[in-house]
């Protein structure tokens, strides 16, 4: 990158960041990034093959547990079975390619023309993460109803309320996990590379979040660890909520809980990016 782009960069590192300043922006990025899941809808099924092979092992391996145990399990088996098919679609819907994109962005140094635009860098991240989102809810709309035909009513929201406030957790589900991607990817302008980085944040979300398996079924100080992590607040608060394992005011801490782990990650996101930005330096041609 030549010195001249080295100060624009820099130079806009040093103004304000203001996030919503080109809203017709972002809803262009969202428009062409909805399109590319579309051009590349093989590669994306693909995906969802690959994971609905994945989640299945924890039905597989829970299905055998309930059958050989002798004495009554803390949950219920048709619980358990909704609570992970939930919990799978969850995961899949949820999943954003921020890592991937912004990751080989900066390896590669395309980040630089990235940064010169006129918008901001974050959001812009978000309104393509959102498009991924959608896409892979479509994607989970034909395993829900697999769901619904072999777990019949276990597998529908336990009430009306509990659906209300089970939607406004996903969408707060969704800025923390988008939050917490971009929190780690940070760690490739620091370390040239963020592959490690992208792994532990896989393994920390695949323990805490309560994908293989409710938290109450978890020994009690990896319970106790979970209550101090983001990750357990994007897959098992949201199905918590969604079937009725929670009500009234404990339904009205997990949601504010979720908003303030969603604002705390997304700031942090952007105190991080600023200081990256200061010392930024371009890996590639």
């Amino acid at each position: 990158m030549s010195a001249t782009q080295s100060e624009r960069v820099r130079s806009r590192a040093a103004l304000p960041l203001g996030p919503f300043g080109d809203l017709a922006s972002y809803v262009a990025l969202f428009v062409r990034s909805v399109r590319a899941n579309f051009a590349y809808r093989q590669a994306v099924l693909t995906s969802l093959l690959a994971a609905g092979i994945s989640y299945s092992i924890p039905l597989l391996v829970w299905r055998h547990v309930y059958a050989a145990s002798p004495h009554a399990p803390p949950i219920p088996a048709a619980q358990l079975f909704a609570y992970l098919l939930l919990g799978g679609c969850l995961n899949f819907a949820l999943g954003m390619s921020v890592e991937f994109r912004v990751g080989q962005r900066i390896r590669t140094g395309m980040i630089a023309t990235d940064l010169l635009k006129p918008i901001d860098f974050q959001v812009a991240q978000l309104s393509q993460a959102l498009s991924d989102a959608l896409f892979n809810v479509l994607l989970c709309g034909p395993i829900w109803f697999v769901g619904l035909v072999t777990l019949r009513g276990e597998i529908l929201p336990a009430s009306t309320g509990s659906l209300l406030a089970s939607l406004l957790s996903i969408v707060l589900a969704f800025v923390i996990m988008f939050s917490i991607s971009f929190v780690f990817v940070q760690a490739a302008f620091f370390t040239n590379s963020g592959y490690g980085i992208f792994a532990a944040r896989s393994a920390l979300q695949q323990t805490f979040s309560g994908l293989s398996a409710p938290l109450a079924l978890f020994p009690w100080w990896m319970r106790a660890t979970s209550e101090w992590l983001p990750f357990r607040h994007t897959i098992h608060t949201p199905i918590a909520i969604y079937l009725g394992w929670v009500s009234g005011g404990e339904v009205a801490r997990l949601l504010a809980l979720q908003l303030g782990w969603a604002v705390l990650l997304f700031l942090l996101g952007r105190v991080i990016l600023a200081a990256a930005f200061r010392r930024l330096e371009i890996q590639g041609g």
